[in-house]
């Protein structure tokens, strides 16, 4: 009787687990990539951020490269930043389109981007 329990649950297991890793690629998978964009007015200035395997991996503001430390993903959302000097935070608006909001020493400035 013990064994036939066993096998049971081995065969559960996976049928729970897997589709659970699958639902969090696809929430992740659309951000993947890297997005350019304005921030700042009344005279943009470029940033760029790099997503990869749910994470930002590169963040540029006015071609100089920024730390980057700690980075929450949701399927409408990125935020990320060093905890110290800036903090980010990305909202999908479309497919390829994402607004942008960024705060550190200089202020508070918003923008968009594209994929």
């Amino acid at each position: 009787m013990i064994i036939p329990r066993c096998l049971l649950l081995a065969a559960i297991l996976p049928a729970i687990v897997l589709p659970a890793q699958a639902i969090r690629a696809d929430a992740v998978s659309p951000w993947e990539g890297t997005w350019n964009g304005t921030l700042g007015q009344p005279h943009p200035w470029p940033i760029s951020v790099t997503i990869s395997q749910g994470k930002v991996v590169s963040f540029s503001e006015k071609g100089v490269s920024l730390d980057v430390r700690y980075t929450r993903i949701t399927p409408t959302t990125v935020t990320f930043g060093d905890q110290v000097h800036y903090g980010a935070k990305l909202t999908r608006t479309g497919e390829a389109t994402a607004s942008a909001s960024v705060h550190g020493r200089h202020g508070f400035e918003t923008g968009s981007l594209t994929k």
